[in-house]
């Protein structure tokens, strides 16, 4: 269900380190079982067309199958109209080999999701398969094969908090705009509104979540990591999306401490990396989401009041976190060098600490993003302050490694299949 970023160890395992043309061919074993034989071919038509893999692939139906797996490396269970049936064979299948299981259905449904993740399932795809979530399969298969490793073995993230203890400096279109920038650079990420009173990630994404926060709150005493991905939304460019309720039409709701905490902790251990969007009061949930945050976007534009809730806060965090420098990235938004403003140098010193980054006012891009629902990358008017917020993303240590050669396999095998297609 989720992106994934892969090492540079396993890319160039899979990618011919002499000849950056000629690609290894990974051989896989899976085994597809599906009570309709129609869907079955479907599904082996698709790992067939897939580049670089040799995939052997057998399909069969639901007890067929059973009884004959044959040690695979992938298994894929299809899931029908009863998905009860479907999901207890996926727990046969996880009790009788260790192979990675991937539910496939029609059906984009949380419900059924969940169910098959607590029946065992690794990952949960929806049906028809895209050549790109396949490609992510195999990849993650053959590089913990190569790391010895199984396939799922958890991983803790990190967390990235955009926080502005000044309402309208612009905290929501920068957590919003890192997220997406991050997932582009194909990173598995997901977005967390913890502003429970006035949270927008939604609107500014047009999302019409099934499940937000509340539903998490209400649950929390049997939240695990398979009941708070089946209340993420998923948005069109791949994020992973836990929203806030809806400001004015859901009954007040306060999010504690431990909540918080339960819910990012749960998130950082199925992403790569998690933006948290507060809100800019100190409550109990943005405190425990500073606290906990591996990096702090301090967010303020340059008028005075922003700038001296900036230095409350800065005390605030000094008095808590001993790392406190180390973590907090003061960004300037909202800049528009103009005659009135206070200057960077100026609130650099008021506020003790260098300024990571100063983003450009663009009311327009911002206008048309919110307005339309959409991220800046998506509104031909946000490329400049686009980039600006891209630029917040840190290259990883394996792209900074690699320079000159290629930084993804995905990437690689997605210009493959561009290439296939137009000959």
């Amino acid at each position: 269900m989720n992106g994934t970023r892969f090492s540079l160890e396993a890319q160039r395992a899979i990618i011919d380190a002499g000849d950056m043309g000629e690609a290894v061919a990974e051989a896989l074993r899976v085994v597809c079982l599906s009570p309709d034989a129609t869907t079955g071919a479907g599904v082996a038509a698709m790992l067939a067309s897939v580049p670089t893999f040799a995939i052997a692939t057998r399909t069969a139906r639901y007890e067929e199958g059973l009884g004959d797996l044959r040690d695979p490396d992938v298994a894929i269970v299809v899931l029908d109209g009863d998905s009860g049936v479907g999901c207890a064979t996926i727990e046969k299948v996880r009790a009788a080999c260790r192979a990675y299981v991937v539910a496939v259905s029609p059906e984009d449904d949380p419900e059924t999701l969940v169910a098959a993740m607590r029946a065992g399932a690794d990952e949960y795809l929806s049906l028809p398969l895209s050549q790109q979530d396949v490609l992510k399969v195999c990849v993650k298969v053959v590089e913990a094969r190569r790391a010895g490793k199984a396939p799922s073995a958890p991983r803790g993230g990190e967390l990235w908090v955009v926080y502005g203890p000044k309402g309208g400096v612009g905290v929501t279109t920068i957590a919003v705009n890192v997220a997406v920038a991050a997932h582009a650079m194909q990173r598995d990420v997901a977005l967390v509104d913890l502003d429970v009173h006035a949270g927008d990630v939604a609107c500014f994404l047009n999302l019409t979540p099934m499940y937000t926060t509340r539903d998490v709150v209400a649950g929390f005493e049997r939240l695990d990591a398979v009941a708070i991905r089946g209340m993420m939304t998923r948005h069109a460019s791949g994020l992973d999306v836990l929203a806030a309720p809806t400001p004015g039409r859901d009954p007040s709701l306060e999010l504690a401490g431990k909540h918080a905490t339960g819910i990012l902790e749960l998130v950082t251990g199925m992403h790569e990396i998690t933006v948290v969007d507060t809100s800019g009061d100190l409550s109990e949930a943005s405190r425990a989401a500073l606290l906990a945050a591996d990096r702090i976007l301090l967010v303020t534009d340059l008028t005075i009041p922003a700038l001296r809730a900036c230095v409350r806060t800065l005390d605030w965090l000094r008095g808590e976190r001993e790392d406190a420098v180390r973590a907090v990235e003061m960004i300037v938004n909202k800049h528009a060098n103009r005659s009135g403003e206070i200057s960077p140098n100026d609130a650099a010193r008021t506020l003790n600490v260098p300024l990571r980054a100063i983003i450009p006012r663009d009311d327009a891009a911002g206008w048309a993003a919110v307005n339309s629902g959409r991220p800046l990358a998506d509104v031909p008017e946000g490329v400049t302050l686009e980039r600006a917020i891209a630029g917040l993303v840190p290259r990883t240590p394996d792209a900074e490694q690699s320079t000159g050669r290629p930084t993804n396999l995905l990437r690689r095998l997605a210009g493959a299949i561009r290439d296939r297609t137009a000959s």
